[in-house]
């Protein structure tokens, strides 16, 4: 039970998250993408250790799980701010890291899912802190396209939220459906309004940042160098073929 209690910590349900995201924006913006990281990975590795728990409380948690996934989908369609919006789309993921664990998928399946659905978040709030660090605070009112003054950083922020979004081929489009095939249909309704909302929220996100009036570069700020945008590109294929063969070999 000590294991389980550390990892409703980790990976907080309702209203541990909300402890939880006040802490993480209470950090300093380089310690936060670490800690959210850390996070899932931790608590994946209490709940492979934890036992089943009781019969009485199978239930009460999948429905909190369930409550809080769609909780902060929601929320997240009145965020424009990219590092608000990457907290909680990873508050919203990991309570789906819970079903599939309460329906019997543990081990090296679990720390997939936990992963796949939270590194894209933590990209999201490295890509934020660099917008905010181009546009001041003007970055909070964004409105208009991004895209002709930093074209390699606005790639990389579209790449990043196809990701966030569990899209295919990225590795959260395999998550899910992991997540799916472990549950019962009842909680995929659940399971399947969480990634519209989320789907939602993004198409909100990019009207923001990526339509609109064009918006002009401040002095001195720069894009994103050349070598940089080619490394988050080779991640992003390397994430794509990784995630494509381990579910092909899970599958069979």
């Amino acid at each position: 039970m000590i294991a389980l209690f550390l990892a409703l910590i980790l990976l907080p349900l309702f209203p541990l998250s909300m402890l939880f995201n006040a802490g993480l924006q209470a950090l300093p913006v380089w310690l936060r993408a670490p800690v959210l990281l850390a996070c899932p990975i931790a608590g994946v590795l209490l709940l492979d250790r934890a036992a089943a728990p009781p019969e009485q409380y199978i239930t009460p948690l999948q429905l909190l799980a369930a409550f809080t996934a769609l909780l902060y989908a929601w929320r997240l369609l009145a965020v424009q701010e990219v590092f608000i919006w990457a907290r909680l789309q990873a508050t919203s993921a990991w309570p789906l890291v819970w079903l599939a664990w309460l329906h019997g998928l543990h081990g090296k399946a679990l720390m997939f899912v936990a992963l796949a659905v939270t590194i894209p978040a933590a990209l999201l709030m490295v890509l934020g802190s660099s917008l905010s660090e181009r546009l001041g605070g003007a970055y909070l009112g964004l409105r208009g396209r991004i895209g002709p003054a930093f074209p390699r950083l606005t790639c990389a922020l579209v790449l990043t939220l196809l990701a966030a979004l569990a899209a295919p081929p990225f590795p959260g489009f395999f998550a899910m459906f992991a997540v799916l095939k472990q549950i019962p249909a009842g909680l995929a309704t659940v399971v399947l309004a969480v990634w519209l909302l989320w789907s939602w929220a993004a198409a909100i996100l990019w009207q923001h940042g990526l339509f609109g009036k064009e918006w002009p570069r401040p002095a001195g700020a720069v894009d994103l160098s050349l070598s940089t945008g080619l490394l988050l590109m080779l991640a992003a294929v390397a994430a794509v073929l990784a995630s494509i063969g381990g579910w092909s070999w899970w599958m069979h």
